[in-house]
């Protein structure tokens, strides 16, 4: 059978409009081509990462069998074990953007040899972190790493997404925070503040500007709760924290809510906006931007900062600032960064990338060397951001959780898990 679709009859040149048109065709694809992202490269190539330890270390061992990861924005991982000079080698890399992270613990005799701080009793982390570094050809990333003591107390969840109800309804009030205590000895959590970072679309501060106006010494909140400190509350070993807006029992309206009737602790609505719950101890709120919000003001997008801290000091007393550049507008906390003994940095989700845009970033490196996110740019999807469990066990067996000081590496995502719960 002769195909149809044969030309017949003679060839005929093109006429010059012709002519221009599928040139300009040509232009177009070669334009298009040379626009692809890196990742559509069918090239390899090769890298490699050389760690520096942190300025506290007193000498240059301990670099040699450290894991370096390069994570690309689709989640997916590379690694590569550090020979003795402290250099990873990484092959046939496809051109894209990476995270580039490495982070090891220390034990409490590791941490006095390699720093002569014999204080210490709980050892730490010594951590790095590159966001958004191109890779594109043979070249050798230096990754500088800081330390980080191990904290007894460590923020273990922080939900606050929200979900909708039946009804399709937004719903927030289960919203909580839970801390955990993962030392081998009771902690009086009395007194603990708990601070939100503010939340500006376009940040108050940048890293930068936090740099250039207070050379790196604060942390600026938008809200600043206090645990009250008249009588102690002594946290157990493996025991859990929880505050929350609303300690009632969420499941009653949304299924996929959470009982929150045990809470420790609840940040008070006293207009009744919020149901709370009378037998829960009320949190004290000791500064707010906002004074037509008594309770937690979790954004349920993002970004949505939490630190704690403990200082003897009046924070009423500490400086109000205005967003960098401002001389009018929201005032807000800036906490000494010194007082602070865990945070987490919570980014808007970036739907494009994957991830979050790291330039928003509010809290340095050596409180967070990464970032938490939900999987949703407005949030309500239910899901809790909570901390992984690591292999180490207490001296009564109670788990310990992961901290690398990045919440990258430490934090993952569930719609199931309840307060008090972690991975086994």
């Amino acid at each position: 059978m002769k195909n149809k679709y044969r030309q017949t009859g003679k060839n005929k040149s093109l006429s010059p409009k012709s002519k221009w048109l599928t040139l300009c065709a040509m232009m177009l694809a070669f334009g298009l081509a040379s626009c692809v992202d890196y990742s559509d490269e069918a090239t390899t190539v090769s890298a490699k990462v050389r760690l520096t330890l942190p300025e506290e270390f007193t000498s240059n061992s301990g670099l040699e069998g450290r894991t370096v990861v390069l994570m690309a924005q689709n989640g997916s991982r590379l690694t590569s074990t550090t020979d003795a000079e402290g250099v990873a080698s990484f092959s046939n890399i496809v051109p894209d953007v990476y995270t580039v992270s490495a982070s090891w613990e220390l034990t409490q005799a590791e941490y006095a040899a390699a720093t002569g701080d014999n204080v210490v009793n709980e050892g730490a982390v010594v951590s790095g972190n590159l966001n958004n570094r191109l890779v594109k050809g043979e070249e050798t990333i230096a990754l500088p790493t800081v330390l980080a003591i191990n904290r007894s107390l460590v923020i273990g969840k922080i939900y606050y997404a929200g979900s909708k109800d039946a009804n399709k309804k937004n719903y927030l009030a289960g919203q909580f925070i839970e801390l955990y205590n993962q030392s081998d000895k009771a902690i009086n959590v009395a007194g603990l503040y708990i601070g939100l970072l503010e939340s500006n679309a376009t940040p108050a501060y940048t890293l930068d500007n936090l740099h250039e106006k207070f050379s790196d010494s604060v942390v600026v909140c938008k809200q600043v709760f206090r645990i009250p400190a008249d009588k102690a509350h002594a946290l157990k070993p493996g025991e859990s924290l929880v505050i929350t807006n609303s300690a009632i029992d969420h499941t009653a309206k949304v299924a996929t809510e959470r009982n929150l009737l045990t809470a420790d602790y609840e940040a008070k609505f006293p207009t009744g906006r919020i149901v709370n719950n009378p037998s829960t101890p009320a949190l004290e709120q000791k500064f707010s931007s906002f004074d037509k919000i008594p309770n937690m003001n979790l954004l349920q997008s993002g970004p949505c900062g939490v630190v704690i801290f403990r200082t003897e000091k009046d924070v009423t007393k500490f400086d109000k600032v205005y967003s960098y550049g401002k001389t009018k507008g929201s005032l807000w906390l800036a906490v000494p960064k010194r007082y602070v003994i865990d945070g987490v940095d919570i980014l808007k989700y970036n739907s494009k990338s994957g991830g979050a845009d790291v330039a928003t970033k509010h809290l340095y490196n050596d409180i967070d060397d990464g970032y938490a996110t939900i999987s949703a740019v407005n949030g309500y999807n239910g899901e809790v951001v909570y901390r992984k469990t690591s292999t180490r066990k207490g001296k009564d067996g109670h788990r310990i959780l992961q901290d690398t000081n990045n919440s990258l590496n430490d934090f993952k995502l569930s719609t199931t898990i309840n307060i008090r719960e972690y991975d086994e």
